[in-house]
């Protein structure tokens, strides 16, 4: 039999069979790849593998204040003390009137009068923790407490229409929508971004960055940052701050019943504070055991937190500025009837710490004259201090308990210039009580001789000093000429008032002069004024309180005009007292 040379061929139009089992297989397998990859993002998002908890915040109103509150996006209602809030929630202060905001980490923000905040954020998760806060319109002072204070990672953001700041561990900033001031920080400070630009501001310990109207589109943002100056560092709002968050700080009073057994049918037992007792903080712990048939407890007519299943009771009660406090705790029942009624009594003890002492480089009371632009002040603390301040800086180094207290002055730092220095030192107890002050007075000179000096030579110095030509300021003008005025007479202000000293309440005040055409630059108090372009002829400047320019009682500024070749064309002093 002939076999054919060409090969059997298929019909027109016949396909192959296809192995139908792994095509089927490859596509289940793809599906599933995009399942699993889509779950992990979604799973991600709703906090699975993280385990996201939404925890509250603790709002504190001080001194039964006007503090408003607006839950779930609700109205805005009167805040009762001890509210919790969550994401979501919003905070307004109203004049005069401020509040105290305790969030699961530790970290504690004071609300300043006429002040609105948001909580955008805020949940606890087993590897990743956050908070974001949203300033609308005010003053917020921030601390953070230490990195070990707190497990796993933690992101704390505060933002404003204008900038917004990373706060790291061991902060204290004071912000406002467009500033931010840095008294302490871990790491290298804040990272500060500026709206509507990724460029990223660093803003380190005694630091300060402000942001002016129409300073976004400018290239080099640094140049609103600048050293704070220690004659205006603090304000009252700061100093008050510190004290609430020390008090709140301050290791509370454990005080036992005596009794193992609680009787359940006692409808009311207090176990602290003891009747006539003697405190000296500023808050006391007041707690107990209820009876089954209470079903709240009053504390001076603040809510307590209850606890029905263990049938016990606690609350952080403020204390007034009084020598005795009386305390009322009412047990009620279901229908709002009060069932029981404790009275407790306790003494404050209202007395000032003794002032600390200077031991270097001479006592409280000397004067010392140096050629060192870096010079450590060190001295011991009284028995029951808790902070040590000077010129109104706390120390961040000094702890409860400690007994000795140092102090580095440096020219670098701005806390420290060439001519007369005062340094006032004083301590404050746990009560928020501060006491007399120590001073001490160091002269900085170039080649002085190092010692104590007497009073002889501390007449000579204050004859001297009317002819020497002025220190600079800061280290920025230190490498400028400092000669005497060119063309004395030449500067003069006109606003608020002509040359002559101003008094006023209000918050901010615009200095306003005029200047000869050689003017290149103007300094006030040693910082170059960056908005002044020579040829202008006049210059302004801003004395603000919410800008730390401007501080309580009376305010020197120092108005130095220079030349192109930076020497000094004419120099004026303007005073304003500041009485809110």
């Amino acid at each position: 039999m002939i076999q054919s040379r060409h090969p059997r061929r298929r019909r027109f139009g016949a396909e192959p069979k296809e192995n139908l089992p792994i095509r089927k297989t490859f596509v289940f397998g793809a599906i599933l790849v995009v399942v699993l990859v889509l779950g992990d993002k979604a799973l991600t998002a709703i906090g699975v593998g993280n385990a996201i908890r939404k925890t509250a915040a603790i709002l504190t109103v001080e001194d039964s204040g006007v503090v408003n509150v607006s839950v779930d996006n609700g109205p805005l209602k009167r805040a009762e003390n001890d509210l919790k809030l969550y994401a979501g929630d919003t905070i307004v202060s109203s004049p005069r009137n401020f509040a105290t905001i305790v969030f699961y980490d530790g970290s504690s923000i004071r609300i300043d009068e006429s002040t609105q905040v948001r909580l955008a954020e805020s949940y606890k998760g087993e590897e990743a923790s956050k908070m974001t806060i949203e300033l609308e319109e005010g003053n917020i002072w921030i601390a953070s407490p230490t990195l070990n204070a707190f497990s796993g990672s933690i992101t704390r953001k505060v933002t404003s229409p204008f900038i917004s700041a990373n706060i790291p561990s061991q902060a204290e900033v004071v912000m406002s929508p467009r500033s931010i001031t840095v008294f302490s920080a871990d790491g290298i400070g804040l990272e500060i971004t500026v709206a509507g630009s990724n460029k990223i501001v660093i803003v380190g310990e005694g630091q300060r960055f402000t942001l002016p109207i129409g300073g976004e589109q400018i290239g080099d943002l640094y140049e609103y940052r600048n050293p704070l100056d220690p004659q205006q560092l603090l304000s009252e709002f700061v100093e008050k701050s510190r004290e609430v968050y020390a008090s709140s700080n301050i290791p509370k009073e454990i005080v036992t019943a005596g009794k193992k057994d609680i009787d359940t049918d006692t409808l009311l037992t207090v176990n602290t504070p003891l009747n006539d007792a003697t405190v000296d903080a500023a808050t006391i712990n007041v707690t107990g055991h209820i009876g089954a048939d209470v079903d709240k407890v009053r504390i001076n007519g603040y809510l307590a937190q209850v606890d029905l299943d263990k049938g016990t009771f606690t609350q952080e009660l403020t204390l007034a500025d009084e020598d005795e406090v009386n305390i009322t705790i009412e047990a009620v029942d279901e229908r709002g009837v009060v069932i029981a009624e404790a009275i407790r009594t306790v003494k404050r003890n209202r007395k000032p710490p003794e002032p600390p002492t200077i031991t270097y480089p001479a006592s409280a009371g000397e004067t010392y004259r140096t050629g060192n632009t870096e010079i450590e002040i060190t001295g011991k603390a009284p028995k029951g201090a808790i902070g040590i301040i000077i010129n109104d800086y706390r120390l961040q180094l000094f702890s409860p308990g400690d007994t000795e207290w140092s102090y580095l002055a440096n020219v670098k730092f701005n806390n420290y210039q060439y001519g007369k220095n005062e340094f006032e030192v004083i301590a404050i107890n746990r009560g928020g009580y501060r006491s007399e002050s120590a001073k001490i007075i160091v002269i900085l000179e170039e080649g002085a001789e190092e010692g104590v000096v007497t009073d002889d030579q501390e007449g000579a110095e204050v004859t001297e000093g009317t002819e020497v030509q002025r220190r600079p300021r800061t280290v920025e003008e230190a490498d400028l000429p400092n000669n005497l005025p060119l063309m004395p007479g030449s500067v003069t202000i006109f606003s608020p008032t002509k040359g002559e000293p101003y008094n006023t309440s209000t918050l901010e005040t615009l200095i306003e002069g005029n200047v000869p055409p050689e003017a290149t630059s103007v300094w006030i108090n040693g910082y170059k004024l960056r908005l002044f372009e020579q040829g202008k002829g006049f210059f302004n400047y801003i004395a603000s309180a919410a800008m730390n320019t401007l501080k309580r009682g009376d305010n020197v500024y120092d108005i130095v005009v220079r030349s192109e070749d930076g020497y000094i064309l004419d120099t004026v002093e303007y005073k304003i007292t500041f009485t809110p």
